[in-house]
Parts: structure tokens; C-alpha cells; sequence
């Protein structure tokens, strides 16, 4: 009799990894389904004497997001387990944190330009702005492929297990006629995009203008996400923008996680000038590149560092660009853009996304790195056959100094 209740268990067992599992021995890793839900904003208290701070942001004197805190919200319990949380179609900066449950609060992290913040799991959100009171729509996203606690850790061990059997057909491999700088980047339909309803579809097809620069982000990402939490991110990173922002689609022409491993962004076709939603007021003359992490105060990682190298000396090299010298660029305005319409701006070819954005992004610590990144892409791209002359350096014209 006990024999039989062991072998019993042991077919149970099996027959329970085999159901984790499936997904993946297949050719494509598993992908939980996201889920989107929303809840309004409730009334943001003001902080101290905030008279001062609205009168100067009033005149321009200050900038939203600058100066001292001047609202902020009570804890606000969402209607569901959440990873990733901002105010629906709002531009200007504002800062979030966010906890499980009875746990400990995380740092407050500042997000902009329709920007969602990943928490990686949590109930409670709390916001809070400098110069302006905010109003409008939560959005939430949850790419654990449930709002319980249990079905998110199946789940975790579902995409885990997957991700170990990832197949080079994941992988958009370089094309016959590509530069040979191009690196491998996993495909949309790898981290999730073509999954239909639970997926990120764009909204219509893509528009494509011209790239004359490339502006590099953060996602404004904990750093201690895993491998196989990734991709789920990038879907929620989409999710976010195109359903609470409106956008067609994700905003960025690729990411690159911590691990270096590289992500095609917007659909369009990765060697066109696809047009974008990373830097208002130029998203038709550039390309964007979104660092999955928070680097305020840490830096890059290595394997992020090269494999944002390797992927703008491709992308500028098929655009007949250096990642050296000056281009000049007309700013289409914005209220998140640092330039009004019609300003024509000297700037250097590969940028940071404050030089053209209100925003702190990409972060002090990434932010300190652009020149050394430029010289690097450079290098790369004079490696591989080189472009067009380097044009001379002069200074920008107008406007705010570019960093």
C-alpha cells in the first residue's frame, strides 16, 4: 500500500513538472499574459506653504520637477498586485514608491515623459511632485501573469524554467546585407509583443522620418530584476505606453537589460528611422535606446555598456552617421521638450535625454558617461570601415546648452 501511494506521488509529481515545464521546451519561451487595470488619483495634500514654488512654475521660473516637494498623496492600496505604476498620459516629473504589503517603502524614483516605474511586484503606491498638483489616472500593469501572490510565483517559476530553453530563433539575427557591427536583439514576438490581447500590438502602422542622432534613456528599473523577469518588463514598458499613454506603440527603438542582452523596441524595422516616442519635439530625427535601470546613482553595467555600444555603431553606421561631432536639429515643441517649436539646436550626436527633455533621465551616473560612449561607438564604427567626415565642433545655438 505505501509503495503504490509513493509511486502515485511521484506520477503526480512528474505529471506537475512537466505542466511548469512545457512551455519551456519549446521553441519560444513562456510568456505570462499582462494585465492592465486603473483606479483615479486621489486628492494630493499639499505639503508646507506651496504659494512660492506654483507662482515661480508659473512664471517659468522653475520647471516642474524642481524645488522642494510641494504635494503628496496618502498610501494608496491598488485594486490589484502591480509591477509597474504612473499617471496615466502625464509628462512631467514626478516621483513614485511603492510596497508590498506590510513591507518597507522603496526609494522614491523620479519618472517622466509618460515613463511608468517597475516595482517588481506590490500593492501600495504613494506619489508625490515638486511644483504642480497632480490629478488623473493611475494605470496599472501586472506582467507576473496574475494579481495573486501564488499564481505570480508559478508563474516565476514557469518563465525561469523558460528562459533556460530560449532558442536562437528568439534572437533577430544580423541580416545578409547588415553592417557586421550588428549584435543579435530577441524579437518582439519574443518578449511578448505579438501575444494579442494580453500583448502589445501597435495601434497603427509606423511613421519613419530621418536619424540624425541617438538619445539615450533609463527605464527608471530596480536593478535587481532577474534574466527571466526582462522581457516581461519591456511588455509592460509597451503596455504602459501604448494603453495609458495613448501611444501607438513602446517609445523606444530598443532596450538593453543589465545582463546586455538587447530588445527590438518600436515595430517599424530596426534599420529604418522608425519615429518614436523617447524625446519630444525630435522623435522624427532620432533614435532612442533605453537602458532597463535606474542610474541616478548607479552606473551602467558592463555587459549593458558593450551591448549599447555594439547597437548604436550598428545604428548609426546604416544611418551614415559618426557618433563624433555636431548635428542640427529643429525641435517640433512639446511640453516636455526643453526647445519650442521651430528651434533650431546644435547638438552632439549621440545625447543624454535631458539635453532635449525636461527630465532628469537617464540618470547623473549615465548621464556622465555619453562622452566616453561616443568615443567608444566611434571606435567601433572606424573599426568596421567608418562613415561620413566628423563635423566640427561648434556651439549650440540658443535655447538651453545641451549637456
Amino acid at each position: 500500500m505505501i509503495r503504490r501511494v509513493i509511486h502515485l506521488s511521484l506520477i503526480a509529481l512528474a505529471c506537475a513538472f512537466a505542466w511548469v515545464a512545457a512551455p519551456a521546451l519549446s521553441s519560444q519561451p513562456y510568456l505570462p499574459g499582462a494585465v492592465d487595470f486603473e483606479q483615479g488619483l486621489p486628492r494630493a495634500a499639499a505639503v508646507g506653504d506651496t504659494s512660492a514654488t506654483e507662482a515661480a512654475a508659473k512664471h517659468g521660473r522653475v520647471h516642474a520637477g524642481e524645488g522642494a516637494v510641494s504635494f503628496r498623496t496618502a498610501s494608496i492600496t491598488a485594486p490589484g498586485r502591480f509591477d509597474l505604476v504612473g499617471l496615466a498620459g502625464e509628462m512631467r516629473p514626478l516621483e513614485l514608491r511603492a510596497r508590498d504589503g506590510d513591507g518597507e517603502w522603496t526609494d522614491w524614483i523620479e519618472t517622466a515623459n509618460g515613463d511608468p516605474v517597475y516595482f517588481g511586484g506590490a500593492y501600495e503606491v504613494q506619489l508625490r511632485t515638486r511644483g504642480w498638483r497632480p490629478s488623473g489616472t493611475l494605470h496599472y500593469v501586472n506582467v507576473s501573469g496574475t494579481t495573486s501572490e501564488l499564481g505570480g510565483m508559478l508563474a516565476g517559476t514557469r518563465q525561469a524554467l523558460s528562459s533556460a530553453f530560449i532558442s536562437a530563433s528568439t534572437f533577430l539575427q544580423p541580416e545578409a546585407d547588415a553592417a557586421p557591427t550588428r549584435p543579435a536583439v530577441v524579437s518582439r514576438a519574443a518578449w511578448g509583443a505579438n501575444a494579442g490581447a494580453s500583448g502589445c500590438t501597435p495601434r497603427a502602422k509606423p511613421s519613419y522620418g530621418t536619424v540624425e542622432a541617438a538619445v539615450v534613456h533609463h527605464t527608471v528599473t530596480s536593478a535587481k530584476y532577474t534574466p527571466a523577469e526582462a522581457p516581461a518588463i519591456v511588455l509592460g514598458i509597451c503596455r504602459y505606453h501604448r494603453n495609458a499613454n495613448g501611444w501607438n506603440d513602446i517609445g523606444y527603438g530598443a532596450l538593453v537589460d543589465r545582463f546586455g542582452t538587447l530588445y527590438a523596441g518600436r515595430a517599424g524595422g530596426l534599420g529604418k528611422a522608425v519615429v518614436g516616442a523617447h524625446a519630444q519635439g525630435f522623435n522624427a530625427q532620432t533614435t532612442g535606446i533605453a537602458s532597463i535601470g535606474t542610474h541616478t546613482e548607479l552606473p551602467i553595467s558592463a555587459e549593458a555598456r558593450e551591448a549599447l555600444i555594439q547597437f548604436l555603431a550598428w545604428k548609426l553606421s546604416v544611418s551614415e552617421l559618426t557618433a563624433t561631432g555636431k548635428t542640427t536639429l529643429t525641435s517640433a515643441g512639446g511640453s516636455a521638450s526643453r526647445y519650442p517649436a521651430g528651434r533650431r539646436v546644435r547638438l552632439n550626436k549621440v545625447i543624454g535625454h535631458g539635453t532635449v527633455g525636461l527630465t532628469a533621465c537617464p540618470g547623473e551616473a549615465l548621464e556622465l558617461e555619453i562622452p566616453k560612449l561616443r568615443r567608444m561607438i566611434q571606435a567601433r564604427i572606424d573599426a568596421s570601415g567608418g562613415t561620413e567626415p566628423v563635423s566640427p565642433e561648434i556651439p549650440p545655438t540658443g535655447g538651453i546648452p545641451p549637456k
